[in-house]
């Protein structure tokens, strides 16, 4: 099966340039249709007809980023300067609240 999903800039070239190895999201439905072996095609923000595809190479599920990143070390998540950092810059996209409702999904992912 094949998923679009939407990256800002900097996620964008973080998984083109192979630093991102994990794309996170709620689990929410549209993340529950995600299995392994499937082709994910992430469109810029800046620039929707710029994609690259990556395959699903693993799906963890967490009740918190937090709890993820104790198992998994968050700079295999993009960059940033610390976890305290990363965490910040995740609640900007997602609210506790729907973390604490859906859980996560990690997607390891591996480029195309």
């Amino acid at each position: 099966m094949i998923h679009e999903m939407k990256l800002n800039d900097t996620a964008f070239n973080n998984i083109k340039s192979g630093v991102k190895k994990f794309e996170l999201r709620l689990y929410d439905d549209r993340r529950k249709n995600i299995n392994l072996g499937d082709t994910i095609i992430f469109h810029n923000l800046n620039n929707l007809d710029d994609t690259i595809s990556v395959s699903v190479r693993a799906l963890l599920r967490y009740p918190s980023f937090a709890d993820f990143f104790k198992d998994i070390d968050y700079r295999l998540c993009g960059t940033a300067n610390s976890l305290e950092e990363k965490l910040e810059r995740i609640h900007t996209f997602y609210t506790l609240e729907q973390e604490k409702e859906n859980g996560i999904l990690a997607i390891k992912i591996q480029l195309i």
